[in-house]
């Protein structure tokens, strides 16, 4: 399996009591017919640390429901150990997921050594395509590009690396190292455009939540070789990328992610998202007043 393109790392609306599963539903035919790639619900972004293993399957279920084989559906495991790891992986596979993403084990300042151990673990149990993952503004280290050389070299089931990492050298080892075996796919929106011209293969996103084609658009022009198009449109989003925060700005994760993504998508969808799930705090009504001011100016609402 060859992973190229762009998946959206969907945000979760919620009701006061549980997932808004017909939202969920109505955002996820959008970004399917708009011709993303993929989708990815279970994700960072869809607060999957803060969803139950059974939200986490239904939400899976409607997901794949939803894409119908016109998008690749990915699922992330969310959890910090090898055995609750392997236990989502297996739900997912009973789900029919086409791609999982393994959550790097969190809340431990881990050493590589004990790394390499999770991921051996895990994938020994693991028999369908996998994507690794490094997101150290949630997990507080970043996975040496050696250690992500070791493991797919040992699993054929890796498929692909997702960084989040933020740091351009870093993802340019993955993409030297590595692209030639896995897809390299970057996962924050302001490095997108810059990282498909050295070469990544495609990005794991939360912007298609609510900027209809405009990844896509990016993704198109530099495969057409327009890069100074794709440029442009990529300084276009630049104002919106250093407001938003999280898979925007990189910097610590603060209460405006996903938040203020949950918000974007309402806006420009009209889907209610609901309340945030605590203890993520309501967007501030200067926020969401700056928020509307940018969306305008990208003519989104």
């Amino acid at each position: 399996m060859k992973l190229e393109g762009v998946i959206a790392a969907t945000v979760t609306p919620f009701t006061k009591d549980g997932v808004n599963y017909e939202g969920l539903r109505l955002l996820l035919s959008r970004i399917v017919e708009a011709g993303y790639h993929g989708v990815f619900p279970t994700s960072s972004t869809g607060e999957v640390t803060k969803l139950t293993p059974e939200e986490r399957v239904k939400v899976m279920e409607v997901a794949k429901e939803v894409a119908g084989g016109k998008a690749l559906v990915v699922a992330g495991t969310g959890t910090g150990d090898h055995l609750s790891t392997i236990d989502m992986v297996r739900r997912y596979k009973d789900v029919g997921v086409d791609v999982v993403l393994i959550t790097p084990p969190y809340y431990i300042q881990y050493d590589w050594a004990a790394i390499y151990a999770f991921y051996k673990k895990v994938l020994d149990k693991t028999d369908v395509p996998v994507i690794l993952y490094t997101i150290p503004l949630a997990t507080g280290y970043n996975i040496p590009v050696e250690v992500f050389e070791l493991v797919a070299s040992e699993y054929s089931q890796v498929v692909g690396v997702k960084d989040s990492s933020g740091d351009f050298r870093y993802h340019l080892d993955l993409i030297h190292l590595l692209g030639r075996r896995l897809s390299v796919l970057q996962g924050l929106d302001m490095l997108f455009v810059p990282s498909l011209i050295m070469g990544a293969h495609g990005g794991i996103l939360a912007g298609p939540n609510f900027l209809g084609k405009t990844t896509l658009e990016q993704y198109r022009l530099v495969k057409e070789g327009r890069v100074a198009e794709a440029v442009a449109l990529h300084n276009k989003l630049m104002p919106l990328w250093r407001f938003m925060g999280g898979c925007g700005l990189v910097g610590k994760l603060g209460g405006k992610w996903p938040t203020l993504y949950k918000l974007a998508t309402q806006l420009v969808h009209g889907i209610d998202m609901g309340p945030p799930r605590e203890p993520l705090p309501p967007v501030e009504d200067k926020d969401r007043k700056e928020l509307e001011k940018i969306l305008k100016e990208l003519v989104l609402v």
